[in-house]
């Protein structure tokens, strides 16, 4: 599994009670992108830029499959964003 920035170097389960939401700038047309969902844990991602050469990403279900922010944007695009918060 790998995300934009870098392969993925690790992963471990999220607690539960927890989901993803996507979030995306005002006026921003969001026909056809799938809402967030379950967050199911969080991975440990290679990037160069971020302090220590790694960052960690959380792991949601969203239109059938689990996915990372990064492999998100990749589908539906790079202006959307992924916010952690408690299940309603």
């Amino acid at each position: 599994m790998a995300s934009s920035d870098g392969p993925i170097q690790g992963m471990i389960p999220a607690l539960p009670g927890l989901r993803v939401d996507v979030t995306a700038p005002p006026g921003t047309l969001t026909e056809g992108v799938p809402g967030g969902g379950l967050l199911v844990g969080w991975v440990l991602v290679a990037d160069d830029d971020a302090a220590g050469g790694a960052r960690v990403d959380p792991v949601f279900l969203s239109a059938g499959r689990a996915w990372t922010p990064d492999q998100f944007r990749a589908a539906y695009g790079q202006h959307l964003g992924a916010q952690v918060g408690r299940e309603r």
